[in-house]
């Protein structure tokens, strides 16, 4: 997948990452592991100190005799004191530099798992699997002591590994835009040595792994992760298709629909067209102006497949040669034994000396023509948003990594502390949020340039008053040319960043190898650890350089709006994407703003920050390491409240997390409550940003947010201040109703209409809103939250943010180096300032699914968005209360099931780019998904459906033809997958606070499932996927259909018959299905907005003559099963839920 500048989490149990985390996302083949989009100006919380002093030139090699002369060795990386993995750089005589990281961590005696050495644990009784399943809190609390299981999951961790090849979509020839990103696909289409197509993708998934690619400009990144014992069998797999891949002809018809469906996916992306606009805006031969996704416009249309087929083995030779290759490997093995691995298998990797092009010799100044700078961008976006970005174009930062400037002025220009211009403009009304900083992106930062960009997202109110806006901006750009030395600012942040390196938690390897193969190419290898962390030294020359440029007016301006600035027109179109935009020359009078621009004194540097950790004193360590629970420990329970702890004593960082669940029975009491909740959380983050922004700043961090049923409030971070955060955001609770006013009442409704807008059309987001909504027993749509807006008044705002306090309970975790006494002291001071009392409407706060009827049902409406061709199909089959053991047959199942899934519907009959099988747990209620994100021009949801119920049916037989070695191996894996061990402390959090914000309180969950998949064999799945499809099949299809252009007549189907032979159908659409002509495309753009919000609707489609089409989820759900019921949950809130569930479920 090539590389995109924002990503979207989303929170779902993926088939792939099956052992139980807090928030894990979705992971598709040829699309990156999301990664947590970093702000441009943020200070990273995973950087820290260092241990050095070299005297060689960084580059200076050392070669050595030993592995037969293969290898030359580098400096070894400057590591933090803190950091105990072992590390070794070197260069193979084929010229592929490998770094290679030993985790000295110890190896677990494979027999407590291992099948062979099982046989106790397939005696056990089935009775004693089902006790497991609802482990009193007595139990769980009562467990090992932490000097015997020093972690919930076990010890075991993945081996990973990353190549990155110097070859990118810069380089690719300008008549084949998209073939760089079309290669990377098409390596993964067999190899000499395994000539079956996704062989290595089937093998390292069996071994309880996964793996992936991205395309940047100029570079491409492969990586997998998998069990330790199978990394060397996974290599070989790996290498062959670097070697010698097949990347047959046949193959390359059906892999560039894929690429063409990846596009089609983006298409949406507003920033994803932000950049192919400015690449538009290249100077003629340069690299950056080209079409990087690629599409069948630019891979098949007009292109003569002979040559394509030539071109693509050509480039493959040329660019993919070991001297262009870096490579990471880190594993719980010696260094030696790493060393020996990579030479084995990388050394066969064929050299021929060629060089990647020479970006350095385009100069920057000149990347963009004139009208980069010369003109005004007026964008018209696809979602509702408003926004000005500055953007400069900067020789590449690169070269100052050691000094850092450009992320010492990202800090200034994007604090929100006082004196910020993000705090001035957000008192005036006029822009809620600022970024500004270089996108890591390789269009952003390359070799030729970077761009430095300053974006202020506007309110309606900043966009009125846009001069201003500029005007201030104006100002607080040229404040740092006029402000004397800033070396002891700078000197504050250097030292946070070295406090940030020296207690930096442990990564997993997954994560890590990608960033160090990176670093691997652009850092000498002395610096491969700190190069990305550290500000080494200040350097005034260099910070002023890129000063001098800031000052400079000679910036891209653009102004992203739906509505229109002072009548302009949207007449021009992006040739790629479709962007509608329009250009103006630069207004005489944003020129005279920017000329006879003064200092302000509301504008000024950040004061010293009074968040700043000093004392780093670790409890546990002190009180001389005694044996801890393994678990968390319940430290306090009453009507409003409940508050667990756990002292870490196994990361032994300065570091703790606190989480608080403000559970009250106001939001789910209507869809108004709930859009008035989410009003509430952005009113209280308002309140207190200002305030709290320094905090995030020196290593601390905190998310508020509305729940299904209250408010989450996480923070984490050095724990000596981490107590300031979560007492401001208390009082800022209490703040809120005396505070607010009119104006921001107006500014935040409109905020948050843009957020209901934008979450609406977006297929996907739709999708699952619709399927939650069906489900759960008290949910409303987005929709009516967003028409509820509407009706909220002050008044209103103002009596919810007052009763929001009085009537709540408390879940509480505090994990890390704390101790009991200031835990208290920390829910005190947050329940004194609250004043809550006891929660007297519970049947608003109780957590209750309801039970789809015996069969099929559809539900089935429009993307929202009437140029979106994305159709997202989820088919939901629901299992019912959720045991330790059917979680684990489901997990199970789905490893089975993942890699025919993909081969079917994506490969061979190429339905769409992203594919899934899911476990899900609803509200103790246990199902699974099977998800097509496919396109209405290529196929047609009803098709696409059929597709997937077709495969449903070949699970069985898929399972029965499972070899019996397949089949142990896989379990095996699985049972890995739920011991690896917890590599930081937000993981063990994470998973603890699932347990008791759900309810269920089951610490040692992953324990008991392993107990229960030793017991489970073959025909225990069998019987289970037999028994549900014969007697408990409870279906919901829920379908959000794409739209085709108008005139566009349906697309001609392929057929996948039981004997997999392909055929050319027709397929109809109802009346119901086709998309309704849009009578407003000629309505004036000026109030596009306004128009939608008042017309926007779902409409659920009908199908004639089928009753089990759902037309209104509120009548549908009016007569179904509830569980649990009321009674149970009154018999005891100690119970956990899976056994009200089944207690509910056995008196129906």
């Amino acid at each position: 997948m090539f590389w995109p500048r924002q990503l979207t989490d989303t929170k779902i149990k993926f088939l792939n990452y099956i052992f139980r985390q807090s928030a894990t996302i979705f992971q598709y083949r040829f699309q990156p592991q999301q990664q947590q989009q970093q702000p441009r100006h943020r200070v990273d919380n995973s950087s820290t100190q260092l241990l050095r002093g070299h005297s060689r030139a960084p580059w200076q090699q050392r070669t050595y005799s030993g592995m037969a002369d293969q290898v030359t060795y580098l400096d070894v990386p400057d590591k933090s004191e803190n950091d105990k993995k072992l590390y070794k750089s070197l260069v193979l005589a084929n010229g592929l530099h490998a770094l290679i990281v030993s985790d000295p961590s110890p190896v677990p005696d494979d027999g407590i798992i291992s099948i062979e050495s099982s046989e106790e644990g397939e005696k056990l009784s089935e009775s004693s699997s089902s006790s497991s399943d609802s482990s009193s809190e007595t139990n769980s609390l009562t467990s090992e002591s932490g000097s015997q299981a020093s972690s919930e999951t076990g010890d075991e961790k993945l081996a990973a590994c990353a190549l990155m090849v110097d070859y990118g979509s810069f380089a690719e020839p300008r008549n084949y835009q998209g073939l760089a990103h079309f290669l990377e696909h098409m390596i993964f289409m067999g190899s000499e040595k395994y000539p079956e197509e996704n062989i290595f993708d089937a093998h390292v998934k069996k071994c309880g792994g996964f793996s992936n690619a991205n395309t940047d400009c100029e570079d491409t990144l492969f990586y997998f992760e998998v069990a330790e014992k199978h990394l060397d069998s996974s290599l070989d797999y790996f290498t062959a298709l670097l070697k010698h891949p097949l990347m047959k002809q046949e193959a390359m018809q059906r892999e560039r629909i894929s690429v063409d469906s990846e596009f089609q996916q983006i298409a949406q992306d507003d920033e994803t067209r932000r950049d192919q606009l400015l690449a538009s805006l290249a100077t003629e031969n340069y690299p950056h102006g080209t079409f990087t996704w690629g599409n069948l416009k630019t891979l098949k249309d007009n292109v003569d497949d002979d040559a394509l087929y030539k071109v693509l083995h050509e480039i493959r030779r040329e660019h993919y040669s070991a001297n262009r290759m870096y490579v990471c490997l880190q594993a719980r093995l010696p260094l030696d034994e790493l060393e020996a691995m990579v030479v084995r298998h990388f050394s066969e990797i064929e050299r021929n000396d060629s060089k990647a092009p020479d970006l350095t010799k385009f100069d920057y100044r000149q990347a963009f023509r004139p009208e980069f700078h010369e003109q005004v961008f007026f964008v018209k976006p696809v979602e509702n948003e408003c926004k000005v970005e500055l953007t400069w174009v900067l020789p590449s930062v690169r070269q100052y990594y050691r000094s850092k400037p450009d992320q010492f002025l990202s800090y200034l220009l994007g604090t929100e502390g006082k004196g910020s211009l993000c705090a001035y403009l957000r008192r005036r009304l006029w822009a809620l949020q600022l970024i500004a900083g270089i996108d890591e992106n390789g269009f952003d930062l390359n070799s030729m340039y970077s761009l430095f960009n300053v974006c202020i997202y506007l309110t309606d109110e900043g966009f009125k008053h846009i001069d201003e806006v500029l005007a201030a901006t104006f100002a607080y750009v040229k404040l740092f040319s006029n402000c004397g030395s800033l070396r002891q600012l700078y000197e504050e942040q250097q030292a946070i960043e070295e406090t940030n390196f020296r207690f930096q938690a442990q990564r997993p390897a997954f994560d890590n190898v990608q960033d160090l193969v990176f670093n691997s190419k652009y850092f000498p290898p002395k610096d491969v650890l700190t190069g990305m962390e550290l500000y080494y030294s200040y350097d005034e020359q260099q910070l002023n350089e890129l000063i001098g440029h800031l000052n400079e007016f000679k910036f891209n301006l653009m102004i992203t709006s739906q509505v229109k600035y002072e009548g302009i027109a949207y007449d021009k179109q992006e040739a790629w994407f479709g962007t509608e935009y329009t250009t103006v020359p630069m207004p005489a009078k944003w020129k005279q703003l920017w000329t006879d621009s003064k200092p302000m004194e509301q504008l000024f540097l950040p004061e010293p920050n009074r968040f700043v950790a000093h004392d780093f004193k670790l409890f546990w360590s002190a009180k001389g390491k005694p044996d801890l629970p393994a678990y968390p420990k319940k430290l306090l329970k009453t009507d409003t409240c409940e508050l667990w702890f756990r002292q870490d004593d196994k990361f032994e960082l300065p570091e703790a997390y606190m989480a608080f669940y403000f559970i009250s029975p106001l939001q789910r009491q209507s869809a108004k409550n709930d859009a008035m909740c989410a009003l509430y959380e952005e009113l209280v983050k308002f309140n207190v940003c200002e305030e709290l922004y320094p905090a995030t700043s020196a290593g601390l961090s905190y998310s508020f947010n509305a729940g299904e049923k209250g408010l989450l409030l996480k923070v984490s971070g050095y724990n000596e201040k981490l107590h300031l955060l979560v007492e401001a955001i208390a009082q800022g609770m209490v703040n809120v109703a005396d505070t607010l006013d009119e104006g921001t009442m107006t500014a935040f409704i409109k905020n948050q209409r843009k957020a209901y807008f934008n979450n609406l059309i977006k297929p996907r987001a739709l999708n699952r809103d619709i399927r939650l909504c069906v489900l759960e027993h008290i949910r409303w749509l987005t929709i009516d939250k967003f028409k509820a807006l509407n009706d909220i008044t002050l008044e209103d705002m103002r009596e919810f943010a007052r009763k929001f306090p009085q009537e709540l309970y408390v879940q509480a975790l505090i994990q890390g180096n704390y101790t009991e006494e200031s835990a208290h002291n920390v829910l005190n001071a947050v329940l004194s300032r609250l004043n809550c009392q006891k929660i007297k409407e519970r049947q608003y706060v109780e957590d209750r699914t309801v039970q789809l009827p015996l069969g099929s049902h559809t539900i089935r409406c429009h993307a929202l968005n009437s140029s979106d061709t994305n159709t997202v199909i989820t088919n939901y089959y629901q299992i019912g209360p959720n045991t330790v053991r059917v979680e684990s047959i489901l997990d199970l199942l789905m490893m089975f099931v993942d890699e025919p899934l993909f081969d079917h519907l994506r490969t061979k009959e190429q339905l769409g780019y992203h594919v899934g099988a899911t476990v899900r747990v609803n509200y103790g209620s246990a199902g699974y998904t099977i998800m097509v994100n496919s396109q209405e021009t290529k196929t047609t949801a009803s098709y696409v459906e059929e597709r997937i119920e077709a495969f449903r049916l070949k699970m069985l037989q898929i399972l029965k033809k499972l070899p019996m070695e397949d089949y142990v191996s896989s379990r095996e894996s699985l049972i890995k997958l739920k011991l690896v061990a917890d590599m930081a402390l937000s993981t063990e959090m994470g998973r603890n606070w699932e347990e008791i914000s759900n309810g269920d309180y089951l610490f040692d969950r992953n324990r008991k499932q392993v107990e229960v998949l030793l017991t489970l064999n073959k025909e225990d799945i069998i019987s289970f996927l037999i028994d549900t499809d014969a007697n408990n099949l409870r279906k919901l299809s829920v379908q959000v259909i794409g739209h085709r252009p108008v005139g566009m007549n349906e697309p001609l189907l392929t057929v996948v018959d039981d004997n997999d032979a392909i055929k050319a159908a027709g397929a109809e659409l109802s009346d119901e299905e086709m998309p309704e002509d849009d009578d407003d495309d000629d309505d004036d753009d000026d109030q596009l907005f306004e128009a939608l919000a008042n017309k926007m609707n779902i409409v659920f489609l009908p199908k004639d003559g089928d009753n089990s089409t759902i037309t209104d989820i509120s009548e549908f759900k009016s007569g179904l099963e509830v569980y649990p019921t009321l009674e149970a949950h009154q018999q005891g809130a100690e119970i956990s839920r899976t056994v009200r569930i089944e207690d509910a479920l056995s008196n129906t």
